[in-house]
């Protein structure tokens, strides 16, 4: 019986080691804005393990940097790592990644990973919000930016900004046609039903607020309406002659209709 008691501690010993021997804390996420620098700041408890290797990277899989042996082994750093001679990440004391003049595209997570001594790996992911200012890089006019009366138009705003921009629309000259609606969650400009009177140029206007400070862009677009093509079944004549040859040919349908008299069953 005894035999069997050693046999579950052991296996109690083992598997405590390997299930919370060790921990990486995930840092709170961290926002900054264009020109920052910042500290993505891990912490953790080796419970007396060595570090045997760690690796930094942005994900999902841009190598920044990697050790051997702790804080006091050798880092090495990755080419994508150079930055016009200073260098864009470099890793701080214990694990703390920093990087340098924050960009757009530094924006996401990054990730540490630790080999401890007694083989249990660890793997813990900070977040970088990098917010930057609004920009749009076109307007989209769906079906197209000429159309006829009567038909169905959305104008479509491609913006960018973090945090999200919100969109306006303004028409120059005058204000927007009765019609028109701005769809509450994609900020598109919709025209169910597009009137010639719905011709002009139209102005779409992103803002977000960075570091307390309004952020505004802006771009416009000329939108067309043609008249409709539908025509009647007798289209009014272009001159007096031409309407007493229309009330004419009307005036000799209706004689004939009527000297035709009924039809014989």
């Amino acid at each position: 019986m005894g035999w069997k008691v050693t046999v579950c501690a052991f296996v109690v010993a083992i598997c405590g080691l390997n299930a919370s021997g060790q921990v990486i804390n995930d840092p709170e996420n961290v926002t900054a804005s264009i020109g920052d620098d910042v500290n993505l700041e891990w912490t953790f408890d080796a419970n007396g393990e060595a570090r045997l290797f760690e690796v930094w990277k942005k994900v999902p899989s841009t190598a920044l940097a990697s050790r051997s042996g702790g804080n006091t082994g050798p880092l090495q750093y990755f080419d994508q790592n150079q930055n016009g001679g200073n260098r864009k990440f470099s890793v701080i004391g214990a694990a703390t990644l920093f990087v340098r003049d924050v960009q757009k595209e530094d924006n996401g997570p990054y990730q540490l990973s630790i080999t401890f001594g007694n083989g249990v790996d660890l793997t813990s992911t900070a977040y970088l919000i990098v917010n930057y200012p609004p920009s749009i890089d076109g307007i989209t006019a769906s079906p197209s930016s000429t159309v006829r009366e009567g038909s169905s138009l959305t104008l479509m705003c491609n913006a960018d900004g973090n945090p999200d921009p919100a969109v306006r629309w303004t028409r120059q000259n005058g204000a927007l046609g009765k019609a028109a609606t701005i769809d509450a969650n994609s900020g598109n400009l919709v025209f169910p039903n597009i009137t010639l009177a719905d011709k002009g140029i139209y102005t779409c206007t992103v803002e977000n607020i960075i570091k307390g400070d309004p952020q505004a862009a802006s771009k416009d677009i000329s939108i067309n309406v043609l008249k409709s093509t539908a025509t009647s079944l007798y289209p009014a004549p272009r001159s007096g002659v031409g309407r007493l040859q229309a009330c004419m040919y009307v005036m000799c349908l209706l004689l004939s209709i009527f000297l035709a008299g009924p039809r014989q069953s």
